[in-house]
């Protein structure tokens, strides 16, 4: 018999089925919920104040609108 095939084709096996029953048992574990990252909480609430700012006070031009005549 083959011995160094016999052992490739063990380790291989191994390795799949290690890979198998490692998958299910991580199908069972329960995660907590995400924490928001503080930082995009920043961001976030600054582009709402810029687009409140800018729907409550829009800017004003000195010009006049076009006249297509």
């Amino acid at each position: 018999m083959n011995w160094p095939l016999f052992w490739a084709l063990l380790l291989a096996f191994g390795v799949v089925i290690s890979n198998i029953l490692l998958v299910k048992h991580l199908a069972k574990i329960k995660l907590p919920p995400a924490k928001v990252n503080a930082g995009a909480d920043k961001t976030k609430k600054a582009q709402q104040i810029a687009q409140t700012e800018t729907t409550q006070h829009p800017a004003q031009h000195d010009q006049t609108p076009s006249n297509p005549e």
